[in-house]
């Protein structure tokens, strides 16, 4: 019997993050020094894909800490985007290059071209990248090797590693690392009881022709990554969107053909998102509200509310990435073997972890 390996990364999930705060906060301590000591009035974080989407959830963490009109301002932005159309470079400016393999074309670009011009920081989860050559300092990720193709674990690990960074860079209270640190214990929680209800989730996920994932805020970072996780191992047409903005494009196709899946933070603005999910579910769609309350009774994935909003996505994950799992099974894929690997490495794109 073949050896499912996704599974095996999404449960290394918890023990990722834990190893990532103990090995990583020293150079995430000594990079923020660097980082303060130019005093710099913009960092930008740049990634693709599931790194993009990593850089956002992150962004949130800056957001909530900024307390001064002079304190950095951080931007979140795709690396080909960046590449291509890059804002006049400061020399106090801090460019954060996100790449789980270290590999990626338009971030690796982007420091070759930056050299010398700005600080240039790399998170990745593999030493001896071609990131971390370039870097003035780099974040590597814990939690050991990554063996699959579709990001898991690592997305935990390097996104962790970005907000010690930027907790240290903020000077956050010792609250928010206390909270950091509880996250893998409520991961750990979430994944448990999505093993239970998932099982009887899969049968009626697997025939659906649509999924609709949307939230606010760091939720909404999540809901990006969610239907990339859907649409990379099973294989099904998935879309995330912003709660407001759910009601306007996404809203014109959503029917009984549709998942919608909600996500939940535990802020005030899950009531908007709650309103959204209930529109949906009148629509004919059938709901999945992820987060620590179900406000629309339909089917849910309890996940514990960070106390620290920004980290929610740490956490909103992994369910999401198992039910993606057994519902590519479902419907007769392998993600742990993807067809479109080829796809990939025929635009370039030759980064993808996992043989």
């Amino acid at each position: 019997m073949t050896t499912e390996l996704i599974p095996i990364e999404i449960d290394d999930t918890p023990d990722a993050i834990r190893a990532t705060l103990k090995e990583t906060h020293p150079a995430a301590l000594e990079t923020a020094e660097a980082i303060l000591k130019r005093s710099p009035r913009r960092i930008f974080i740049i990634g693709n894909g599931t790194s993009l989407y990593t850089s956002m959830a992150a962004s949130y963490t800056a957001r909530q800490l900024v307390a001064d009109p002079n304190d950095a301002l951080v931007f979140a932005v795709p690396a080909g985007d960046f590449r291509y159309f890059t804002p006049a470079i400061q020399p106090n400016d801090v460019i954060i290059g996100m790449s789980a393999s270290g590999e990626f074309r338009d971030v690796l670009s982007v420091f070759e071209r930056l050299r010398g011009q700005c600080l240039l920081v790399g998170i990745t989860h593999v030493p001896g990248s071609s990131l971390a050559r370039l870097a003035d300092h780099i974040l590597l990720s814990g939690g050991g090797p990554s063996r699959v193709p579709v990001m898991t674990k690592t997305y935990a690990s390097t996104l962790t590693a970005l907000h010690l960074l930027l907790l240290e860079t903020f000077h956050a209270s010792q609250a928010y690392f206390d909270d950091l640190n509880a996250v893998a214990d409520h991961c750990a929680i979430a994944l448990t009881r999505a093993k239970q209800i998932i099982p009887d989730l899969v049968p009626a996920v697997s025939k659906f022709e649509h999924a609709f994932y949307f939230g606010a805020g760091n939720a909404y970072a999540a809901a990006l990554e969610g239907a990339l996780k859907m649409k990379e191992m099973a294989i099904l047409h998935a879309e995330g969107s912003e709660t407001w903005e759910m009601a306007s494009g996404p809203a014109t196709v959503v029917s009984d053909k549709s998942l919608c899946v909600a996500l939940y933070t535990g802020e005030s603005t899950d009531s908007s998102t709650a309103d959204t999910a209930k529109h949906a579910r009148q629509w004919g769609a059938r709901v999945l509200e992820v987060g620590p309350t179900a406000p629309t009774g339909d089917w849910h994935l309890p996940v514990e509310a960070s106390i620290v909003p920004s980290f929610s996505s740490l956490v909103l994950i992994p369910p999401l990435a198992l039910l993606a799992y057994r519902t590519a099974r479902a419907r007769g894929f392998n993600p742990d073997q993807p067809a479109w690997r080829e796809r990939y490495t025929s635009q370039g794109m030759t980064h993808i972890i996992g043989e």
